[in-house]
């Protein structure tokens, strides 16, 4: 068989594999990626994006494709049945915080993956970048200078090897790759919660006519409790559970079955056309390893929580933008190969940290838990910022005093302050006349800022970049600079004085702060950089 190379095979074009392949494009690599599915999913599963994911999704220029798309974040209202009267909001966008002085997003926006999916699909492909569904992974072996790899169209049978350095598996909760390398898990597993999606068409919009994309309805009466969640025009999905404790099976789901129950729902007669039965069980686990040489698992297969806390995707979307800056600059010959190691280091704690905060939240009283169910002690149930940025890497990608281990570093405060390892601060500033965030300073490279006396970083960071091959992007900020501090807000949040500087990673988190002038910036400059990425 003929044999075609790539730089990086991606298994699984689900959102976080669709992620990987744009940000890898964005950092000039090209992909392939595979799907066994036929077409990109058209059910709203992974529904809210957050501040972070919207951050990413921003920094590689799909802000506006995004916003155009998404909605609110979700709400839920209550009704004893569709075609009741009364109705009560359950639970409602007041429970997520306001991201003003954090992020220039919102908090979140309801994105499902039935949405984003297309629009990474069109942008990873009008970078070059290649994918293909009904394509599955047969068999993989990894070699010194890569991973060669058989695939198979399942629409005509025809298999193919490819080579590619790299290989990500984005295969979902159940990874055959991670099995394959005999990867184990940790966590609570599997959790005692049964839950059948009902997929129907029906009239639901005579009866709830101001629900919007991405709100719910939970129905609770004597004859069905569940939630249903629009997904286009008539076609919905209906949400409930199941108790094999007290002898009920999903073969008791057939399609007559599942009528009954939404018309129960529905409290009134009315034509409905069931159009898929779906089981689905959350799983609480974390791979031990995130690589084993040259593959590397994101996404689910990496991480698996339960949706309480909308973890799953934005978590996988987090781990794909740290992995694809570094699997660039080694492709490009930048850094070492040593720098690959740090995605494990930095993104298992995160992972771990996550899943356990998912074990509760505003969706967990509408799902009911089985017996033994694992729970998060008060105490332990930590705000949703924590979850999504306020974490620090600590790893050899990193330069600070604090050591790597395998717990979760988080900041002292509900506030991001340019520490090293934590993603760099949001703050309004003026350039050009134009309002813009300091995130949106970040090039695909490094990015160094200083304030008004810190000429000295240009030739610094133009002499490092020229002998290391490394992009690096000074922005001053600060009077008589191009770049304005809007009410002094980029000083206060960092501290950073008029000569000082701050190394940011092409990730947007903070890799080195110098706060006072070195006696030879350049070579202060030439260490850290060559220390970061591994450079010897």
């Amino acid at each position: 068989m003929p044999v075609t190379r790539y730089p990086v095979l991606i298994v699984g074009a689900g959102a976080v594999g669709l992620a990987a392949s744009t940000l890898l494009a964005h950092h000039g690599v090209q992909s392939l990626t595979i799907e066994k599915r036929r077409a990109v999913f058209v059910y709203p599963k992974a529904r809210n994006l957050t501040f972070r994911s919207l951050e990413i999704l921003r920094g590689v220029g799909l802000g506006p494709a995004v916003n155009a798309a998404a909605h609110h974040i979700s709400h839920m209202i209550s009704k004893k049945t569709l075609s009741s009267a009364e109705t009560t909001v359950v639970f409602d966008t007041d429970f997520f915080p306001d991201a003003e002085g954090i992020s220039p997003e919102p908090f979140g926006k309801y994105c499902p993956q039935s949405v984003l999916e297309p629009i990474l699909l069109d942008e990873t492909r009008k970078w070059g970048s290649e994918v293909r569904y009904a394509t599955t992974l047969v068999s993989f072996s990894q070699h010194d200078d890569g991973v060669t790899a058989t695939i198979e169209d399942l629409d005509t049978g025809t298999r193919s090897d490819v080579h590619a350095d790299y290989l990500l598996a984005a295969d979902g909760t159940h990874s055959p790759v991670r099995s394959q390398l005999g990867i184990a898990t940790s966590g609570a597993g599997r959790l005692p919660i049964f839950v059948v999606f009902i997929y129907f068409r029906g009239p639901w919009k005579h009866y709830v006519p101001t629900l919007g994309d991405g709100d719910a309805v939970q129905v609770d009466n004597p004859g069905v409790t569940g939630i249903m969640i629009p997904v286009d025009n008539d076609l919905a999905v209906f949400m409930t559970t199941y108790f094999p404790s007290e002898g009920e099976t999903l073969e008791m789901f057939t399609a007559e079955r599942c009528r009954a129950l939404l018309l129960e729902a529905f409290g009134t007669n009315v034509a409905i056309d069931v159009v898929d039965v779906a089981p689905w069980q959350p799983y609480e686990q974390v791979a031990d390893q995130f690589r084993c040489g040259r593959v590397f698992l994101v996404g689910d297969s990496a991480h698996t929580m339960p949706p309480f806390k909308g973890g799953g995707a934005n978590t996988g979307i987090g781990s794909a933008q740290n992995l694809a800056w570094k699997l660039a600059a080694v492709l490009h010959g930048t850094a070492g190969a040593e720098l690959l190691d740090t995605y494990h280091t930095e993104r298992h704690p995160v992972a771990q940290f996550a899943a356990r905060q998912s074990l509760t939240g505003p969706g967990a009283a509408y799902l009911p838990l089985g017996e033994g169910a694992p729970t998060l002690a008060s105490d332990e149930d930590l705000p949703l910022f924590y979850m999504i940025a306020g974490y620090k890497y600590r790893s050899a990608a990193v330069i600070t005093d604090e050591p790597a281990s395998d717990a979760v570093h988080l900041v002292d405060s509900e506030e991001l302050h340019g520490e090293p390892g934590t993603r760099m601060p949001h703050a309004w500033v003026q350039r050009d006349g134009e309002r813009i965030s300091t995130l949106d300073l970040l090039d695909t490279g490094f990015t160094l800022f200083t304030g008004p006396a810190g000429t000295p970083w240009f030739g610094a960071a133009e002499s490092v970049s020229r002998s290391s091959g490394v992009s690096i992007t000074v922005r001053p900020i600060g009077v008589g600079t191009d770049i304005s501090d809007v009410d002094d807000q980029w000083v206060k949040l960092t501290g950073l004085s008029p000569e000082s500087a701050m190394l940011v990673r092409p990730d947007a988190f903070v890799a080195w702060r110098a706060d006072t002038m070195p006696e030879s910036p350049q070579r202060e400059l030439d260490s850290v950089i060559r220390r970061i990425l591994a450079r010897g």
